[in-house]
């Protein structure tokens, strides 16, 4: 028997649509193909979360129209012509699901997996990243240990905003894949490892494509995209989960961009011989990094950071002097969850805290410091923030700058 999916699907596809090879010919063959902006985009995993999950995204989800390019469109667009035959063969999932939420439009187009489908890569190892087109640009120093991550997972989405045209790309939001019965805190590295994609824009409409470790090994669990906004990605304000039961959902209130994806991939495809030696060799490595010596930060930093930390609201103006420029005091109101958004950038530094008052003020204090910075070779790059709490809610940030000894 059909679900409610299936009929939807088949109610709203056109009755005869085109193939993707006859698409891709007609594409090929024609000179007036709107040509888009297309960049390449690198992005590193910051959400936690501890629990087995399961979907439960409940009356979201609505179905589209085929108004947007295909997934095989949008790697031709991007100059990926092995991913675009990829996208046009029997690998290839087509989905075509929009869900909306946070004043954006998301449409999972399609999905496909595979070895070596893409010119610009990915290499990984312990300790960092680097992308690019060609191992041999790569400084020396950057070559040891570096792995290719050649074999993965490719997800494509469509992204509307109801205002304007989403352009930020991975700096406005996250992509990362869930998978259930793997404690996201713990294993969310060994699927994203290396996690990246590319982004065009065409129409108002901004196409990513994302790529991270191939998920078909998992196949046998259910697996899931998330898209949000929040900081961190995945919190308890964004999406509602059970450690007891194992459920995962959309939080209906959270105000921001909170899309949640089942992907239908290939039970037949998995390969848990595959996933456990794999999961085998990410916790060796975890454990190994653990164990490691941290190494030491350089002279004047430590010691900036020594002093800085010596400061409180009580001592603050003994050890610190109020900044007076535009910008430098701003206050902050709570959303419809309790929290506050406090974000700031000011002459090059800044940083974003998504907190509730009582966790940022510990044990009913009004006043509270930290500090941002130490990024650059210059003491001034390193900003002490006081923050305050009003009686109306709101939070008032003041800047300062360290009074550091000559």
């Amino acid at each position: 028997m059909k679900n409610i999916h299936d009929i939807l699907n088949q109610a709203l596809a056109p009755e005869n649509e085109p193939s993707d090879w006859l698409i891709q010919n007609i594409l090929a063959q024609s000179k007036e193909v709107t040509p888009m902006k297309t960049t390449h985009n690198r992005r590193f995993a910051t959400a936690a979360l501890s629990c087995a999950l399961v979907l439960g995204i409940g009356s979201l989800t609505v179905y589209a129209a085929w108004n947007y390019l295909k997934p095989a469109q949008v790697a031709e667009q991007i100059g990926e012509d092995a991913l675009r035959d990829a996208f046009s063969g029997e690998n290839a999932i087509y989905m075509n699901e929009t869900q909306s939420c946070g004043g954006y439009d998301v449409t999972l187009l399609g999905i496909t997996s595979g070895k070596s489908l893409t010119e610009y890569k990915y290499w990984a190892n312990d300790h960092s990243v680097t992308s690019g087109y060609s191992e041999d640009s790569m400084p020396k120093e950057w070559k040891d240990g570096l792995i290719e991550q050649n074999d993965r997972t490719y997800v494509v989405f469509a992204i509307k905003n109801e205002s304007q045209t989403p352009s930020c790309g991975f700096d406005g939001f996250s992509i990362f894949p869930v998978v259930e019965g793997y404690d996201y805190e713990t294993y969310s590295g060994m699927f994203e490892n290396a996690s990246g994609g590319h982004q065009t824009e065409q129409d108002g409409v901004l196409y990513f494509m994302y790529e991270c470790n191939n998920l078909e090994k998992y196949a046998d669990h259910a697996v899931y995209m998330c898209i949000s906004d929040d900081s961190p990605a995945f919190s308890e304000y964004s999406y509602i989960y059970d450690n007891a039961s194992g459920t995962l959902a959309r939080n209906e209130e959270y105000e921001g961009l909170n899309a949640l994806f089942s992907l239908p991939l290939d039970a037949s495809k998995a390969d848990p011989d595959a996933a456990k030696e794999e999961v085998k060799e990410y916790e060796a490595r975890q454990k190994r990094l653990a164990e490691e010596p941290g190494k030491p930060f350089a002279e004047w930093i430590q010691k900036a950071y020594d002093f800085v930390e010596q400061i409180t609201p009580e001592n603050i103006d003994a050890y610190a002097t109020p900044i007076t420029e535009e910008g430098a005091t701003l206050t902050f109101a709570p959303d419809n969850q309790g929290r506050v958004d406090i974000s700031y950038m000011f002459q090059g530094n800044g940083s974003r805290i998504y907190i509730r008052p009582e966790e940022l003020f510990e044990d009913g204090k009004t006043q509270a410091v930290s500090s941002t910075g130490a990024s650059s070779e210059s003491l001034s790059s390193i900003l002490v923030e006081h923050f305050t709490l009003n009686e109306d809610g709101t939070v008032t940030l003041q800047l300062y700058r360290a009074n550091f000894p000559d």
